[in-house]
C-alpha cells in the first residue's frame, strides 16, 4: 500500500510537517496564479472555466493544508496528496479541450506551480512515481502556456518546463530523505525499546539461574549423594527459603513508609536539581509502599524533571508535587515551559517512552500521564494505588 499514516510515529510527523509545508505552498500560489489564471482564461473558455480550475488546481492543496493542521484529518492526507496530481491533471486537460480562441499570450499559470504536485505526491508514493507525475504536470503546463498561442516559442516553454523538472526533482528527493530518516529514526527508536526490555528479562533471568543453580540443583545433587545427610534438611530449607524470597520480591516486596518514600523521592530529584521546590503532603493515613513500586516512580519522577530541566527552556519553571494518601500515592513534575507533542515525540526523547510511561505502566497499579501541549508548558502525573493491585 505505503499510503496510510499511522505506522511509524516518527515518519508519519515529517510526512505532516512537510504536508503543511506544501499546503501552504499551494496557499501562496493560488495569490499569485488564480488571478493570472482568470486573465489568461478570459474570453477564451467558458466563464465557469476559472471557478472550476480553481477548486481542481488548488482545492486538494487547501485540503491537504487543512488535513496537516487538524490531528483528526491526518489520515486523509495520503489521499489528498495525490489528488493534487489528479486535479491538476483535470484542470490542464479541460484547457487543451475547450480552449480554441487564438491569442498572442502564453498561459503559464499552471506552469508555475505543477511543481507542487511532485511535492504532495512524494509524501506518500515512491520517488520514481513523484518525479514522474512532476513531470508530465510540468510538461501539461508546458502544453497549456503555448495552446492556441500565435508564434509561440514551444521550445522556450519545454526549457522551461524541463529546468523545472529538475529543480524540483532535487525538492522531491530531498523530501524523500526526509521522510527515510523519519522511518529509519522509528527503527532506532523501536529497537532501543526492544533492546531495554530484552535487558531487564535476561537480567531477571540470570537472577533466577543463578538462584536454580545454587540453591536447587546442588540440594538435588546432594539428596541424590546421600539422602540421609543431616544437612540435606537444612540445605532444602535454604532453597525453599531463597525461592519465598524470589516470589515475595515478584509479588508483595518489603514495604517503604511514607516519610521514608518521600525522603528517597526528594533525594532523587535533588539530584537533578537541588535548587527545584518540592511540595508535599502526607496523610495521616498513608499507605506504605512496596519497594519496587517506590523505585520505579522514584526512576520515572527523576527522567520527568531531567526532560523538564532540559526541554522545557531557560525561563521555565518547574515544580514538583508528592502526595501519599490512604490509598493513593501521586507525584506531579510540572513546568510552564515550551511544552511539545506528546503523540508525536521525537526519537530522541526515549525517556518519556522508556523510563516514564513503560517503567511505571509496568506496575500493576501504575499510572504515568503525560498532559503537554506546544506552547503550554508540561506535566507528568505519576501514580500507583494498591486498590488497582487488588482488583488487577
Amino acid at each position: 500500500m505505503g499510503t496510510v499514516l499511522g505506522g511509524d510515529p516518527q515518519r508519519d510527523r515529517v510526512r505532516t510537517s512537510l504536508a503543511r509545508f506544501v499546503g501552504i505552498g499551494y496557499l501562496i500560489y493560488a495569490v499569485i496564479a488564480l488571478p493570472q489564471m482568470a486573465s489568461e482564461a478570459d474570453g477564451r473558455l467558458p466563464q465557469w472555466y476559472p471557478v472550476a480550475a480553481a477548486l481542481l488546481a488548488f482545492g486538494p492543496g487547501f485540503a491537504l493544508l487543512a488535513a496537516s493542521l487538524v490531528r483528526a484529518w491526518h489520515r486523509g492526507i495520503a489521499a489528498l496528496a495525490l489528488s493534487c496530481a489528479i486535479g491538476l491533471f483535470a484542470a490542464a486537460v479541460l484547457w487543451l479541450a475547450l480552449c480554441r480562441a487564438e491569442t498572442q499570450s502564453p498561459a503559464f499559470w499552471i506552469l508555475d506551480f505543477a511543481g507542487l504536485v511532485g511535492m504532495a505526491a512524494v509524501l506518500v508514493r515512491p520517488v520514481r512515481e513523484a518525479i514522474a507525475l512532476l513531470a508530465v504536470a510540468k510538461l501539461l503546463g508546458a502544453m497549456v502556456a503555448v495552446w492556441y498561442v500565435t508564434g509561440a516559442d514551444v521550445w522556450s516553454a519545454v526549457e522551461e518546463a524541463l529546468f523545472g523538472i529538475v529543480f524540483t526533482s532535487v525538492c522531491v528527493l530531498l523530501a524523500h530523505r526526509v521522510l527515510r530518516l523519519g522511518a529509519e529514526l522509528d527503527e532506532s527508536r523501536s529497537k532501543a525499546e526492544s533492546a531495554v526490555a530484552q535487558g531487564v528479562a535476561e537480567v531477571e533471568a540470570a537472577r533466577v539461574d543463578a538462584l536454580i543453580h545454587d540453591y536447587v540443583l546442588s540440594t538435588f545433587v546432594a539428596v541424590a549423594a546421600d539422602r540421609d545427610d543431616p544437612r540435606v534438611a537444612d540445605q532444602a530449607a535454604g532453597a525453599l527459603e531463597a525461592l519465598d524470597r524470589l516470589a515475595d520480591e515478584a509479588g508483595t516486596p518489603d514495604d517503604v513508609g511514607a516519610r521514608e518514600a518521600v525522603a528517597r523521592l526528594r533525594a532523587v530529584i535533588a539530584r537533578i536539581d537541588g535548587d527545584l521546590p518540592v511540595t508535599v503532603e502526607i496523610d495521616d493515613h498513608a499507605i506504605a509502599c512496596p519497594d519496587t513500586v517506590i523505585s520505579a516512580l522514584a526512576e520515572a519522577a527523576a527522567e520527568a524533571v531531567r526532560n523538564s530541566v532540559v526541554h522545557a527552556g531557560a525561563a521555565a519553571a518547574t515544580a514538583v508535587f508528592i502526595g501519599i494518601g490512604p490509598d493513593l500515592i501521586q507525584i506531579v513534575v510540572t513546568d510552564d515551559g515550551v511544552g511539545f507533542d506528546p503523540e508525536s515525540v521525537s526519537a530522541d526523547r526515549l525517556g518519556l517512552a522508556l523510563s516514564i510511561r513503560h517503567r511505571v505502566g509496568a506496575l500493576r497499579g501504575g499510572e504515568a500521564v503525560v498532559v503537554s501541549r506546544p506552547g503550554q508548558g508540561c506535566t507528568v502525573r505519576l501514580r500507583w494505588s494498591p486498590a488497582a493491585v487488588s482488583v488487577g
